[in-house]
């Protein structure tokens, strides 16, 4: 059965709603990046009673549950999250910095919504161990727990690089909800807070800390901020926005660690300078959570590998998300995550679905701008043609990368209204006319 739903191109969640929402309240984007799409919705397939175990609380393990009860009400599912939480949309976090915003709307389901499709979620509680031969597992209260098909969807961990005195309080990292709360409580009496790496996250936090008054800093090792998503031009002028929003940023530096008495005083870089700082936010990438599974024999290298079908190297185990390793390569992207989920629970239930790549989008709100990255923007070399559309009084860049008269790739900053068209255009690989039609015309 086909049905009409809203469809959020950046981070491709579904909405129900009447009318085009105002904004995605996953990503935060805005409604010129929605799409009315036709959505397959599966009857009953199965009627069998089966026990599945989900590891962990994220977006992933919410869309594992929900394809398997839509296709299975027999099915008794648990899902173990080691937060004090119904599992939320994580992408908010930063949002939460310089918002309130009421539990209900970070929930991405209600507890009726588990209720009725006999899902029961266990917070506040973590698997210690996978008795592969026994199909079960042990949990941190002792307790054993059987299943007939085992999910691992335990998401990553922020990494933090060795630096001196890391371990000092107030050197903090944004992953988990009840931590962004404790940071946000820190930073509403702090004068200068740090912020090392200048990714998506780091900058989303930079904004939601200023608005709060503090003085914010941004430390890149990089030349320039988002080299992978942007183009010289593009950093430039992202960089120009950071600064007159009242947000410092300095890159191509080199962090040696932190001095402070307990607590973090300074940041100290390689070349000698010091900069004050009452709160450091390390925002350095993510690392797969894996420990709880090394002992089980399952096959891991930099996270649980995985096929196409997200089966692991034991029989009726599976994974998906950020813990998840497909082709050599960790996503990380909530995207991702939802659609791998969706993957795992209908091969639960005797379906062959597959997990297939697809381009996706990068985007970024705030220091008065936003912008979108996707694609190939690395291709100066292959690209026979590149279209650049730059208006220096009103901050806009556009740029179109074309090989064999093939859209490959695009960066917007500054403006984003035609975003829908540049995402399905580089991932349909539309020709350079369309493109340009659809854009200017």
């Amino acid at each position: 059965m086909l049905v009409k739903k809203w469809r959020c191109t950046v981070c491709d969640e579904l909405f129900d709603y009447d009318k085009k929402p105002a904004t995605c309240p996953v990503c935060g984007v805005g409604q010129e990046l929605f799409e009315l799409v036709e959505v397959e919705v599966s009857e009953n397939s199965i009627a069998k009673e089966i026990d599945v175990v989900i590891i962990g609380g994220g977006v992933a393990a919410v869309n594992v549950a929900d394809s398997i009860s839509a296709k299975n009400k027999l099915a008794k599912i648990t899902i173990i999250s080691k937060e004090g939480y119904l599992p939320y949309y994580r992408t908010r976090l930063t949002e939460i910095l310089d918002n309130d915003i009421p539990m209900e709307r970070m929930e991405i389901k209600k507890q009726s919504w588990y209720d009725e499709r006999n899902i029961k979620v266990m917070l506040n509680e973590e698997v210690t161990s996978i008795l592969n031969g026994e199909k079960a597992v042990i949990l941190s209260n002792g307790e054993k727990l059987k299943y007939d098909s085992l999910v691992i969807a335990t998401g990553a961990k922020c990494f933090v690089p060795p630096f001196e005195n890391k371990d000092l309080e107030g050197v903090r990292v944004i992953r988990e909800l009840k931590e962004t709360l404790e940071i946000k409580e820190v930073a509403k009496k702090c004068k200068n807070v740090v912020i090392i790496g200048g990714g998506v996250l780091g900058l989303e936090a930079a904004w939601g800390i200023k608005n709060l008054g503090a003085n914010v800093t941004v430390l890149e090792v990089m030349p320039r901020v988002l080299p992978r998503q942007l183009d010289e031009r593009g950093s430039s002028l992202l960089e120009k926005m950071i600064k007159t929003s009242g947000v410092n940023i300095m890159t191509g530096v080199e962090i040696k660690g932190f001095a402070g008495n307990g607590k973090v005083e300074k940041v100290l870089l390689k070349d000698g300078q010091e900069l004050a700082a009452e709160l450091v936010i390390v925002s350095a990438g993510i690392r797969s959570n894996l420990e709880f599974a090394v002992s089980s024999g399952i096959k891991i290298e930099r996270g649980i590998v995985v096929n196409e079908r997200m089966e692991t190297s034991l029989k009726d185990v599976y994974a998906c998300g950020d813990v998840a390793e497909f082709n050599g390569k960790i996503i990380g992207l909530w995207q991702v995550a939802m659609e791998q989920g969706k993957v795992v629970g209908a091969n639960i239930c005797g379906e062959e679905k597959i997990y297939t790549e697809q381009v996706q989008p990068l985007s970024f709100e705030g220091m008065n701008t936003q912008l979108l990255s996707i694609g190939e923007i690395k291709c100066e070399a292959d690209c026979r043609e590149i279209v650049e559309d730059y208006n220096a009084t009103r901050d806009i860049y556009k740029k179109f990368f074309f090989q064999n008269d093939i859209l490959k790739g695009v960066i917007l900053v500054g403006d984003i209204s035609k975003s829908v068209a540049v995402i399905k255009g580089v991932r349909e690989e539309i020709r350079k006319n369309q493109i340009i039609t659809k854009l200017y015309n």
